[in-house]
């Protein structure tokens, strides 16, 4: 870890505690393997709110955290210590280790974490006994993730929540993730970088994935394209499971299963992203698989297009997601009323059917938890990161317009950073203009 991102970390965890207060603890555990068949797991995934604290991705690990200070008892000096932070880890197990890689271990949590103090992760319950009982008015937890929490921690998170039941009278317990999704909510220069290096991979991954795409081919193999250029190009991992929706399939919004064939004369709507750095990109662009957009298809993308480009000109600071919402709602609605698209514009949100975007970071669908805290509202401040994502869909069989534009799915979705008079948008680099899109498919069929 280079020292940009352990300040990073260290400065998360410092705000963590001052939002806290000297009056409380958090205890927020990692994550743990997933069994996915009989002796194999799953490649681990860390929990975000956990990797945006520690930056730490072996699992079975616990941060205790407390801007007053930790008090636990310290069996070396046989007295009351301090501390406030704890990261409690795996112990260094030569024949686990020969298996599954070498473990950072608790002794050199400080040196590679920048950490204060660690222990293993045996020793967490004679700590959790102790300090939980030490005055603190308030105790954060990731309550959620302990229920499902499996592998070496599951005995003890049991223990745990079963401790801190008797506790409930004197000790205020609280969900971590509201805090934290408003400090997540707000991307520091570090997270901008790693969200910058996501989305050029995807954009790239793209741009020469639209230049294959042609009929005939499978679904599958456009993801297998998309995928490849990731990985290549350094990403960790995909944002979350890549939609290639060909046809009338762009018309179901989280189509997944990838696995028709692409056919002359139709569209393959893209939505996927890189993650690199635990960061997310999402990206939808739309596609002819002939090359060449038909007429009523250019009609279409033409709408959505001048909707995804004014949507992110009113990104700024003090817009707010409901008015950029109800902005693009009404764009598109009388766009389609003025091509003879929908006779009866009030009918729209039958082929708008979702939001304008949302946020994201660490989470394709970021946790800023503004919606169901009413306390933060929904205007859009300096260093939030959304996604401007219109769209138009008319499945087969949509009565209320003309049969030539039935099958048709659009939709383009870029990632902007909100500044002050306006935005910054990430994913610029993946082209959208139709000329530019017809180009580069030219030039493989050349």
């Amino acid at each position: 870890m280079n020292k940009e991102q352990l300040e990073f970390h260290k400065s998360r965890r410092d705000e963590f505690a001052k939002l806290m207060g000297d009056d409380s603890i958090a205890v927020i555990f990692g994550n743990t393997h997933i069994n996915k068949s009989y002796d194999a797991n799953y490649n681990f995934r860390q929990h975000k709110n956990f990797y945006y604290l520690t930056g730490f991705l072996e699992p079975d690990s616990v941060l205790m955290l407390s801007g007053g200070g930790i008090k636990y008892y310290d069996y070396d000096s046989k007295k009351e210590s301090t501390s406030k932070e704890i990261l409690f880890v795996q112990e260094k197990d030569e024949t686990k280790e020969t298996w599954t890689g070498v473990r950072l271990g608790k002794d050199n949590v400080k040196r590679e974490l920048g950490i204060a103090d660690a222990k293993e992760n045996f020793d967490l319950p004679d700590f959790l006994n102790y300090s939980l009982f030490k005055g603190y008015k308030k105790l954060y937890i990731n309550i959620a993730d302990l229920i499902s929490l499996t592998g070496e921690l599951k005995e003890f998170t049991t223990q745990f929540l079963d401790g801190i039941r008797s506790l409930a009278p004197s000790l205020q317990i609280l969900d971590s993730t509201y805090l934290l999704g408003k400090m997540r909510r707000r991307k520091t220069t570090y997270e901008l970088k790693m969200m910058q290096a996501a989305a050029d991979i995807s954009a790239n991954a793209f741009n020469d994935t639209l230049k294959k795409i042609k009929s005939g081919m499978k679904e599958y193999q456009v993801q297998a394209n998309l995928e490849y250029n990731y990985k290549f190009n350094g990403s960790s991992d995909n944002a979350y499971p890549p939609i290639c929706a060909s046809g009338n399939h762009a018309n179901i919004l989280h189509y997944e299963e990838n696995n028709d064939t692409l056919k002359e004369g139709e569209l393959i709507l893209i939505d996927s992203g890189a993650e690199y750095g635990y960061y997310c990109s999402d990206i939808t662009r739309t596609y002819p698989n002939s090359g060449k957009f038909s007429k009523e298809q250019r009609e279409i993308y033409e709408i959505v297009l001048d909707a995804n480009k004014n949507c992110i000109k009113k990104s700024k600071e003090g817009a707010s997601m409901d008015e950029l919402k109800n902005y693009c709602d009404r764009f598109l609605a009388d766009a389609m009323a003025a091509k003879g698209i929908l006779k009866n514009k009030k009918l729209y949100k039958k082929y708008t059917i979702h939001g304008v975007g949302h946020h994201i970071g660490l989470d394709t669908h970021d946790a800023v938890p503004y919606r169901i805290n009413k306390d933060m509202g929904d205007k859009l401040v300096v260093g939030d990161v959304i996604t401007i994502e219109p769209g138009l869909y008319f499945p087969i069989g949509s009565r209320d317009v003309p049969k030539k534009y039935w099958g048709i799915g659009v939709r383009i979705e870029d990632d902007v950073v909100i500044g002050k008079n306006g935005c910054l948008n990430l994913t610029k680099n993946a082209v959208k203009e139709i000329d530019d899109i017809e180009r580069l498919m030219a030039e493989t069929r050349n």
